[in-house]
């Protein structure tokens, strides 16, 4: 397993990962999200507007990508947002998923070391983070689509 920098090249393959979570985990309708995410990186711009840097990997795993995910800096706060980390369906509860939000977490301990740590996930994926010292700071029904529900949630100290 080798986990390293996103790069243009690797972009069918993650838009093949968010495919394969589809309907459990993610919402089709998400796709759009995803490829703007993308989009900027292909092109080496800053997507979201509260952004000041933009962070994004992939786990290769017999030179194909299986995983992929990342994080930006808010500007401003002392904040990093995970974002679109996921899994190849083929390759859950492997420990890949863990594998990456652990090295997610450690770049930004290295690079940020007083910023704190949010994410959003579904009702089906925030135990995971639980168990990874992560608390639920909200619940909003069906905002990701109907029967995803949106959980925030923010890292604890551990």
């Amino acid at each position: 397993m080798l986990i390293r920098q996103y790069n243009p090249a690797d972009r069918l393959q993650c838009i093949d990962i968010f495919n394969s979570n589809c309907p459990t985990y993610l919402d089709p309708s998400e796709i759009n999200g995803l490829e703007n995410w993308l989009n900027g990186l292909d092109k080496g711009e800053i997507v979201y507007k509260n952004s000041a840097a933009d962070f994004f990997y992939v786990v290769e795993h017999n030179n194909t990508v299986i995983a992929c995910g990342g994080f930006y800096i808010v500007k401003d706060k002392q904040q990093a947002n995970m974002t679109w980390g996921m899994v190849n369906n083929l390759y859950h509860k492997q420990g890949y998923g863990k594998q990456l939000f652990q090295y997610r977490v450690i770049q930004i301990k290295k690079l940020f070391p007083t910023h704190s740590i949010v994410l959003d996930t579904s009702q089906h994926t925030y135990p995971f983070f639980e168990r990874l010292g992560f608390t639920v700071t909200n619940i909003i029904p069906n905002a990701y689509g109907p029967g995803l529900d949106r959980y925030d949630m923010i890292n604890n100290g551990q």
